[in-house]
C-alpha cells in the first residue's frame, strides 16, 4: 500500500478532529480509497485504539488539542491494523503535524514510535471488540439487549467495507442483474455485493435506471406495506426522500404522494427517481403539517431517527451522538410523536399506517409504537408474519414487530438494525 497520500491523510485528520468535536454526522462515503480505508479503520476500531495510546499519554489532551489527537489516531490506526510501513506512518504523523500542531512535532513522533516498538515487540493487549462502543451508548443498550447479542454487533461494525445491496424494479430479472453485477441473490428483488465494489456510479447498469442502493433491511417497510393492500392503493410517503421506499411503491404500481420537508433532500429525491424514470406526486412540505385531499389506503413513516441501526456503514454515528451535551432523543422522540400523529388523519378507515425507524434505540421503536397504542384506540397493532419477510425469521418479535441487528445473516455480510410496525385503523 502506498505511503504517498498526504492528502488522503489530511482528510482523514480534518474528519477524526470533526468527530472528537462533536460536530454533526455526514456518511463516509466521499474521498479516494485510502481515506477511506484509513478513516474507517480508525474509526471503526478507536476504542481499541484510544486504549492503546492512553498508555503513552501522561497528560490527557484537551479538547481543543483534538487536532492532535486525531493525528495520533490516524497514525496509530496504520501501525496497528493497516499493511503501511511503521516508520513510514510514523514520519507521514510528524510532517502532518508540522503544519497542524508544530508544537507538538516531538509529542506525535515520542508516542507513535513507543507503539511501534510494542508492536513489534508483541507487547500490545487482546482487547474485547465492545470497546469500539463508546460507553454512553453501550450502557443505554446494555438495558434492552443482551451481551452476547452486543458483541455480535460489535464484531459485525468492524468489517470493511460493509455489504451492499441493490434493489432491483419488481419488472427487472434479479438473476440476470445478480450475473452482470457479480453479486448474490439475497432476499426477493436484491443483490447484494460484499467485496470491492467500488464506486456506486461505476456499477454495471448504473445509467440504466433499474435499481438503486438501499439495505436489504430498509426494503422491509415497502414490503410488508406492499403486502398489506390492494394493488394499485394510494399510498402517502411521509418521509421519502432519499427515495427508495417510494421507488419500492413505484414499480409496485401504486399510486404515491411523497412528502418531504427538506429541500436539498426532495431535490436528491427527484433526480434519483428520474435516473430511475419514475415519477411521484411529490410534495414539499413539513409532513406534520400535510393535509391530504383524499384518505390514504396506507401511510409510510420512515421517520427521521437516531441511525444508530446504520453503523455497519456509518461508523462515526455512535461517537458523534455520544459526544452531544444533550441526550440525542429530545427532539426525535416528539418529532417521531407528531408524525404518527398526523398520519392518523391521513389514512382511511381498515387502512394500514406503517412506522420504521433506522435506530436500535428502544425509545425510538417499541416504546414509541407501545405509547402510540395507549393514545389512540382507533389504531391496533397488526402483526407481521415470517411468510412477509425475505430475511431471517429472527427478526419477528413476539409483538409482530420486526427488530433487525446488524448481525443478522452475519454470513452474507449482515444488515442494518430496523424497527418496524404495522398499524391498522379500526373506524
Amino acid at each position: 500500500m502506498s505511503i504517498d497520500n498526504v492528502n488522503s491523510r489530511l482528510l482523514a485528520l480534518k474528519e477524526i478532529e470533526s468527530l472528537l468535536n462533536g460536530d454533526s454526522h455526514k456518511p463516509i462515503n466521499n474521498g479516494d480509497t485510502f481515506y477511506k480505508f484509513i478513516l474507517g479503520i480508525s474509526i471503526r476500531r478507536l476504542g481499541e485504539i484510544q486504549f492503546h495510546l492512553k498508555k503513552y499519554i501522561k497528560k490527557p489532551l484537551k479538547q481543543n488539542q483534538n487536532i492532535i489527537k486525531a493525528n495520533l489516531i490516524i497514525g496509530a490506526s496504520q501501525i496497528l491494523y493497516m499493511r503501511v510501513p511503521k516508520y513510514a506512518s510514523v514520519n507521514a504523523c510528524v510532517e502532518l503535524s508540522k503544519k497542524h500542531s508544530p508544537h507538538h512535532v516531538k509529542f506525535i513522533n515520542a508516542i507513535l514510535r513507543q507503539l511501534v516498538r510494542d508492536v513489534e515487540s508483541e507487547n500490545i493487549q487482546d482487547l474485547d471488540p465492545l470497546i469500539n462502543i463508546p460507553n454512553e451508548i453501550l450502557n443505554r443498550w446494555k438495558k434492552h439487549i443482551n451481551n452476547n447479542d452486543l458483541k455480535k454487533i460489535a464484531k459485525q461494525h468492524l468489517i470493511i467495507p460493509p455489504a451492499l445491496d441493490i434493489a432491483l424494479s419488481a419488472k427487472e430479472n434479479v438473476g440476470i442483474w445478480c450475473k452482470n453485477l457479480e453479486g448474490k441473490i439475497f432476499g426477493n428483488n436484491n443483490i447484494r455485493l460484499k467485496n470491492n465494489y467500488g464506486k456506486i456510479d461505476d456499477l454495471f447498469g448504473y445509467d440504466k435506471g433499474a435499481w438503486w442502493i438501499q439495505d436489504i433491511a430498509a426494503q422491509l417497510p415497502s414490503k410488508i406495506l406492499l403486502s398489506s393492500v390492494k394493488k394499485n392503493a394510494y399510498v402517502i410517503d411521509m418521509c421519502a426522500a432519499p427515495g427508495g421506499k417510494t421507488a419500492q411503491l413505484l414499480t409496485n404500481e401504486l399510486h404515491v404522494t411523497s412528502i418531504e420537508s427538506n429541500a436539498k433532500r426532495a431535490k436528491l429525491l427527484k433526480n434519483n427517481l428520474k435516473r430511475l424514470n419514475l415519477k411521484t406526486k411529490l410534495i414539499i412540505e413539513d409532513a406534520t403539517r400535510f393535509k391530504t385531499e383524499k384518505l390514504a389506503d396506507a401511510v409510510l413513516i420512515d421517520a427521521p431517527c437516531s441511525s444508530t441501526g446504520t453503523v455497519r456503514k456509518n461508523p462515526d454515528i455512535l461517537w458523534r451522538l455520544s459526544t452531544k451535551k444533550n441526550n440525542f432523543l429530545n427532539t426525535l422522540l416528539p418529532l417521531q410523536n407528531s408524525l404518527l400523529n398526523a398520519a392518523t388523519i391521513m389514512v382511511k378507515p381498515k387502512g394500514i399506517l406503517i412506522y420504521s425507524v433506522c435506530s436500535l434505540e428502544k425509545e425510538e421503536g417499541e416504546n414509541q409504537i407501545i405509547d402510540f397504542i395507549k393514545k389512540h384506540s382507533n389504531f391496533i397493532i397488526k402483526p407481521i408474519h415470517k411468510n412477509e419477510i425475505d430475511i431471517t425469521h429472527e427478526a419477528i418479535t413476539k409483538e409482530g414487530f420486526i427488530r433487525t441487528f446488524p448481525y443478522f445473516s452475519k454470513e452474507l455480510g449482515g444488515m442494518d438494525g430496523f424497527f418496524i410496525a404495522r398499524l391498522e385503523k379500526t373506524h
